[in-house]
């Protein structure tokens, strides 16, 4: 068992106001799942649906958002590193849910997988922390990355969104890179 520190900034309390109640149903959405199991289904789901939205272009996505062209919308449509980017706003709907959550302790394969997506270096850490607590966690979370085909859709997606940026910026580093 890790336990999971409380972040030390809330993605609820520095995202938009128009952005909270959204962030608050997936968070209730996931936390209506009985286990882990249930959870990572609903997250993945989730976040596989969320891609979706994003790979739209831009017009089609105000539409369906009902947003126009007000300044929200249009956030990150000129300089391409806003929210229509799946790859980094997913840590920031990761951890959302989980805060959501207010679990205290990282126990199983299931939940490390996803708190290791959060953007909360707490939610990682204790992700970390459980999995290096016991070989056998560990490799409990690799054999499910590899044999659950919506965390490993997720994944890949993630990885195509990763080149595409990184191509993008020709081979330098950066923050969001991953690790």
């Amino acid at each position: 068992m890790a336990t999971i520190a409380t972040p030390a900034r809330s993605v609820f309390e520095t995202s938009p106001e128009k952005l909270r109640p959204f962030l608050h149903s997936l968070a209730g959405r996931v936390s209506g799942g009985a286990n882990w199991m249930v959870r990572k289904k609903t997250v993945c789901d989730l976040l596989l649906g969320l891609d979706a939205f994003f790979a739209l272009p831009a017009e089609e996505r105000r539409a369906l958002m009902g947003a126009g062209d007000d300044a929200a919308s249009q956030h990150g449509a000129q300089d391409g590193t806003g929210p229509e980017d799946f790859r980094n706003v997913l840590p920031l709907y990761v951890g959302a849910i989980l805060e959501g959550l207010k679990e205290e302790a990282v126990t199983q394969p299931e939940q490390a997988a996803i708190y290791i997506l959060s953007i909360h270096p707490e939610h990682q850490m204790a992700a970390e922390e459980w999995m290096l607590a016991d070989p056998r966690n560990g490799k409990a979370v690799r054999r499910m990355m590899r044999s659950d085909r919506r965390y490993r859709q997720l994944m890949e997606r993630m990885a195509d969104h990763w080149k595409k940026t990184r191509a993008g910026q020709g081979s330098s580093e950066t923050a969001n890179s991953p690790r």
